[in-house]
């Protein structure tokens, strides 16, 4: 019978590394070491093994990275091949969440958006969670007991141009206590998460146009932007900054045209992904 390793044992536990050599190494360093290499890495293809070897490690074998919440296309690594796929996820599974959409309903997803910490959650309240919020009955939420998923660990990732990732591992036996995981490896899962984001934000700058290139708003001009994404008309802001409605619209439009807009509805979103504008829950306060 084969013996199960839990986070808190001692124990020997065998451990491959990327030349196919297998060595025993004492348990509490296993997830070190792992990292390390992990750390080392250039490409995402080694840097998913590592990514899976960490999820064995704590008994979660089932990573899954999303870089951008907002968006349904598939990460692919260098050869062109989705992540999923080298990740060991079916590809029934992926093509389910991509045509039901789950990216939008995810309740996983909308703490990611709100926090920077890792944290654990419970795969049956979860999915209670999508079935109370649900704006639609076709929904079908795979991460399920039933469907052998018990819960999980999860590290937001906060990248450039305003997008929202992360890093999960996926429990798939029940006896894992997946708080416990967090409070004993959580750190080290938050590197490792962040440490392969990295490589993927360094990967879409080369496959993309790259960054854009620095904006040069004046301050005046972003602090009337701010307003606007408010909803405040040009008077209103005019009066805020102690200046004319025209003067309010003559630094709106400057921002426009700096930011390659269309308009100020569209100027604003720019603003916003780019990290330009304050944000909005402090201004109400005033």
């Amino acid at each position: 019978m084969e013996r199960i390793w839990t986070p808190r044992q001692c124990a020997v536990k065998v451990a491959q590394n990327a030349s196919g050599v297998t060595r025993a190494l004492d348990s509490g360093h296993v997830l070190k070491d792992v990292y390390d290499q992990l750390r080392q890495c250039s490409e995402l293809i080694a840097a998913a093994g590592y990514l899976k070897e960490i999820g064995q490690c704590i008994r979660m074998p089932h990573p899954a990275v999303i870089d951008d919440y907002s968006s349904n296309r598939l990460l692919t690594i260098e050869d062109g091949r989705a992540l999923t796929s080298l990740l060991g996820w079916e590809p029934e599974f992926v093509k389910h969440w991509l045509q039901q959409r789950l990216h939008l309903v995810s309740p996983i997803a909308a703490v990611c958006r709100m926090s920077t910490k890792p944290f654990a959650w419970d795969a049956e309240t979860v999915a209670q969670a999508v079935m109370e919020g649900r704006s639609r009955q076709s929904i079908e939420w795979p991460l399920t007991p039933a469907r052998g998923f018990y819960g999980g660990i999860t590290v937001p990732i906060h990248m450039p141009r305003g997008r929202t990732g992360s890093v999960s591992w996926y429990s798939r036996e029940l006896s894992v206590d997946v708080e416990t995981v967090l409070v004993e490896h959580g750190d080290l899962l938050r590197l490792a998460g962040h440490r392969f984001m990295d490589l993927v934000y360094a990967l879409r700058v080369e496959t993309e146009s790259g960054l854009e290139a620095p904006l040069n708003l004046s301050e005046r001009e972003l602090e009337c932007l701010t307003w606007a994404a408010l909803g405040r008309t040009d008077s209103e802001i005019g009066s805020v900054i102690h200046r004319s409605p025209t003067t309010a619209r003559f630094h709106i439009d400057n921002a426009v045209r700096k930011l390659g807009a269309r308009n100020r509805t569209q100027a604003v979103a720019i603003a916003a992904q780019r990290g330009l504008i304050h944000p909005l829950d402090e201004l109400t306060a005033r």
